[in-house]
């Protein structure tokens, strides 16, 4: 089992940090700068970025920000939103980005996954899976939860199995920011299927949703952004629950 990663995320809407609820309504929230500075010295072992419109409106607004965060805390800083070039991903890399996240070119245009692969490395790469539950099926979303792919959320992680995947993140579109807990039906589908590291995300509303989903052997990282935005948990008490449990986390 691996030891367990908490996660912030930062969803990135021009130069704000924003949040919605299952992807729609968003709201400023503040300086994604400044909370992803907080969340380090809270005791984050990682921070996710997205850029949540570069991908509708094929822009590249991220590299100030990631630029930014990057040059003042030194935790794994993964980034997303809009990645369809080689080019592209190098200019995150040299921002300090350690790690790129790709969702909707990947569903697209599998042979891209492989060609990051060979330039760059498996482990380099993170997909995320915007899942959304249609008539009793998990189906993987693109462009934010706006388009839907039409490929079933287990057939792609069974794909992205035997590709050259470093990590999946898998996302709850109806979910999202509801403060619900985490979609534990979602988890138990895929626990069976995943061979490479799992981040979920999507749901976090209180400690005890971290607990239940940290149960699942499968589960490396969990992934919130409300929670912590709201100042409704402390990063160091979650751990400090996350122990209390018996749960192995990243110190």
């Amino acid at each position: 089992m691996n030891k367990l990663r908490i996660i912030p995320k930062l969803e990135v809407k021009n130069s704000n940090l924003i949040k919605g609820l299952q992807y729609e309504g968003l709201r400023k929230v503040g300086d994604p700068v400044e909370h992803a500075s907080k969340y380090y010295e809270a005791g984050a072992d990682q921070i996710n970025i997205i850029d949540i419109v570069s991908s509708l409106y094929s822009r590249e607004n991220l590299y100030e920000i990631v630029d930014k965060i990057t040059e003042n805390i030194f935790i794994p800083v993964c980034v997303g939103g809009g990645i369809k070039s080689i080019d592209h991903i190098v200019k995150l890399l040299n921002c300090g980005a350690d790690r790129i996240i790709i969702n909707s070119e990947a569903l697209r245009n599998r042979k891209f996954l492989n060609h990051i692969a060979e330039i760059f490395g498996k482990q380099f790469i993170s997909v995320s899976i915007e899942a959304k539950k249609l008539n009793n099926e998990y189906y993987c979303m693109m462009d934010h939860g706006r388009e839907n792919s039409n490929i079933k959320v287990i057939d792609w992680i069974k794909f992205l199995n035997d590709n050259n995947v470093g990590e999946i993140i898998i996302n709850s579109v109806d979910n999202d920011g509801m403060e619900c807990g985490y979609d534990l039906t979602l988890i138990k589908l895929i626990t069976n299927d995943v061979k490479c590291p799992i981040v979920i995300s999507g749901g976090a509303g209180k400690s005890e949703d971290f607990t239940k989903a940290a149960k699942f052997n499968c589960i490396s990282g969990l992934s919130a952004s409300s929670v912590f935005h709201f100042n409704k948990l402390e990063i160091l008490d979650l751990k400090k629950e996350l122990k209390e449990n018996n749960i192995e986390i990243v110190e």
